[in-house]
């Protein structure tokens, strides 16, 4: 038996998710249906931490820092933010429109993405850190894991923490997934540990790092510079797993890339 640990992105809190087992379960089940019986003998495991960033706030209008993090993004899109002047909806609807025309996805899709992502990474930057990398970290050294995937926010999580456990654990391969981890000034600088001269490390912990993204997923930006910004990952083909929404953890876990490296994770020594 290989035992794996999922770790989550965002859009995975849920209100029937009363305990963290509860919604660690739900995930449990939703990811070994999309991996299905691709990759025998996978103990499969998930660390919830959704309910660490869910937010009370009625609106999905964005604050000042969220709205910081998407003038970042937009920037690593080659999207200059003062194309439209102010902070209104028009601003925000201007900048997805033309990051849709550059990924090749409906304006709107971004749009949803945008409202979706930002503001649970900025609270995961700023007050949630510290209880989601506990929760994870707990994860981790319960299950040692031989893989850990980890998608989206998820591959931010999972590395700060698994540097935190330099000496705890052999993870054998690590596999992000829509990773927005070297995404200039909203993310990269704001790791943990911080870079040094514009490079980010492997975690001592991990023997191989593979990353995977879809062709148009808006959050993996930018394209294929993760293996610039951390030396020694193994940049996988670009894939395209979904042309409606091009970042959704099943539909990475259904595509036969996902399979193929755990696999190769898997053999390798």
């Amino acid at each position: 038996m290989s035992s794996v640990l999922g770790i989550h992105g965002v859009r995975n809190y849920k209100a029937a998710d009363t305990t963290p087992d509860i919604g660690s379960k739900r995930l449990r089940t939703d990811w070994l249906e999309a991996l299905g019986s691709r990759v025998p003998g996978l103990e499969l495991e998930t660390a919830y931490y959704a309910d660490l960033l869910r937010s009370e706030r009625q609106s999905d209008e964005l604050d000042e820092a969220e709205l910081v993090l998407v003038e970042q993004w937009a920037r690593a899109w080659g999207v200059d933010p003062n194309g439209v002047q102010g902070r209104a909806t028009g601003w925000l609807r201007w900048i997805c429109g033309q990051v849709a025309e550059r990924s090749g996805q409906r304006p709107a899709v971004v749009e949803k993405m945008v409202r979706t992502l930002f503001p649970e990474v900025a609270r995961y930057f700023g007050p949630g850190r510290a209880a989601v990398r506990g929760r994870v970290r707990a994860a981790l050294l319960r299950q040692r894991p031989d893989v850990v995937i980890a998608h989206s926010l998820g591959s931010i999580v999972a590395y700060e923490t698994l540097h935190e456990l330099t000496d705890e654990l052999d993870v054998k391969l690590l596999l992000t997934l829509g990773s927005p981890l070297a995404l200039p000034h909203a993310v990269f600088p704001r790791l943990d540990p911080a870079p040094r001269d514009g490079t980010g490390t492997k975690p001592p912990g991990v023997r191989r790092w593979m990353n995977l993204s879809d062709v148009g997923d808006f959050v993996a930006v930018p394209k294929g510079q993760l293996a610039c910004a951390f030396p020694g990952v193994e940049e996988l083909p670009e894939i395209s797993i979904a042309p409606v929404w091009p970042h959704g953890v099943l539909d990475y876990l259904r595509h036969r890339s996902v399979p193929e490296a755990i696999t190769a994770g898997l053999r390798a020594e």
